[in-house]
């Protein structure tokens, strides 16, 4: 069975995941520079709530290098966005969905790449 599009669910849903629960908890009176850093320490929390989650089911590598990707650039973007009145959980939550879905294809590209140029002829 080939759970491959299961790898770019993961990335997506994910990250769509964490930008939300992060626009939920930082306030938009909230410094940029802390908005970021709060967002970072609260993607890195759900990375590690969610990788336990799926690792049994996907396996390692299909969870945690997306996951671990995703907590660092969605979580601190999201947070320093979540600091902004002007813009919308929605926004963020289709932003970090975009993020995952763009991370979880370059990872896709770069293994196959990878996989690809270390077989014998």
């Amino acid at each position: 069975m080939n759970l491959k599009i299961v790898d770019f669910f993961i990335g997506s849903f994910s990250a769509a995941t964490m930008a939300y629960i992060i626009h939920l908890i930082v306030e938009p009176g909230f410094n940029m520079f802390l908005g970021m850093i709060v967002g970072g320490i609260i993607g890195m929390a759900l990375m590690m709530l969610i990788m336990v989650l799926l690792m049994p089911f996907f396996g390692a590598f299909e969870v945690m290098i997306p996951l671990h990707i995703n907590a660092m650039l969605v979580g601190m973007s999201a947070g320093m966005l979540s600091t902004l009145p002007a813009i919308t959980s929605m926004d963020i939550t289709a932003g970090g969905a975009l993020a995952g879905l763009v991370i979880s294809i370059f990872i896709y590209l770069s293994n196959r790449n990878l996989t690809t140029k270390n077989q014998a002829p």
